[in-house]
């Protein structure tokens, strides 16, 4: 396994190694973009970087194009990115986010993912008939990550406490470490202060309502903006308290379970 930290990956700006100013800190890796139904969590990762203030914990944007479709947002916006500055620009200006983009990369999508939406696009291909990039060593490096945790989760090596009944949230319900393929923008990956994969969330996670420039225009128009199916302010309540609670776990000092760190207390204990 290797550090996600140590993978060299430019800042939206052109700066090298930006991954490598986040060593010591917990973060939450999320592939960004603009045109997206799940874009109004910029809204939320912004509530978590204030509350953490930045020193100890840092949301890490890596934006895509690999999901983008049209008519998801308004105007500028409309037709996905073309660079990590359009998503950091987009981020700013509609969200007034403050955390740091770094140029724009191929993700790691699941093979059968447009199958799986009900498109009539190829594989690799996406919403707005452009073909993918190749997955960037960061997603190659999450995917080897995440199935070792799969399988360490599966041998009883992982117990996470469940509550009794399971969570309100279904996507709570769907686990934390099925992130080696990736179905949509906004996938979350919990990273310890050493740089290694703890749990992931699924891109629909911490969706709030919609879009906030769809919302104006329906504001504008008389339309209330409601939350997505299934979607509450229990679940989203939910959501957060527990996301929360694992920043909290990483900042005062637990390791992942594929950090040699944890691997060596475990053979020496």
């Amino acid at each position: 396994m290797k550090s996600l930290y140590n993978i060299p990956l430019k800042s939206a700006e052109g700066k090298e190694n930006h991954l490598s100013q986040f060593k010591g800190k917990v973060t939450m890796v999320v592939n960004t973009t603009v045109g997206c139904g799940n874009a109004n969590q910029m809204e939320v990762l912004q509530w978590l970087q204030d509350k953490y203030n930045g020193e100890d914990f840092q949301i890490v944007a890596i934006p895509t194009n690999d999901y983008c479709g049209p008519g998801v947002t308004k105007g500028r916006w409309s037709q996905g990115i073309t660079c990590g500055l359009d998503s950091k620009a987009y981020g700013e200006e509609v969200y007034k986010t403050t955390f740091q983009y770094s140029e724009m990369v191929g993700s790691n999508p699941n093979p059968n993912l447009n199958e799986q939406l009900g498109n009539d696009l190829p594989q690799g291909v996406n919403g707005l008939g452009k073909n993918n990039l190749p997955p960037h060593e960061l997603y190659q490096e999450i995917a080897r990550q995440m199935i070792s945790l799969s399988e360490m989760n599966r041998s009883g090596m992982i117990k996470d406490k469940t509550p009794e009944g399971g969570y309100l949230s279904p996507w709570l319900n769907t686990g934390f470490y099925n992130g080696a393929f990736m179905g949509g923008n906004y996938e979350k990956y919990l990273v310890d202060r050493d740089g290694y994969v703890v749990k992931h969330f699924t891109c629909t996670t911490l969706n709030y309502d919609i879009e906030k420039t769809l919302k104006e225009t329906m504001i504008e128009n008389g339309t209330p903006a409601a939350m997505g199916e299934g979607r509450t302010m229990e679940v989203f309540n939910e959501e957060y308290a527990l996301i929360c609670s694992e920043i909290e776990k990483l900042i005062a000092g637990n390791k992942s379970p594929v950090n040699p760190v944890f691997n060596n207390i475990l053979q020496s204990a």
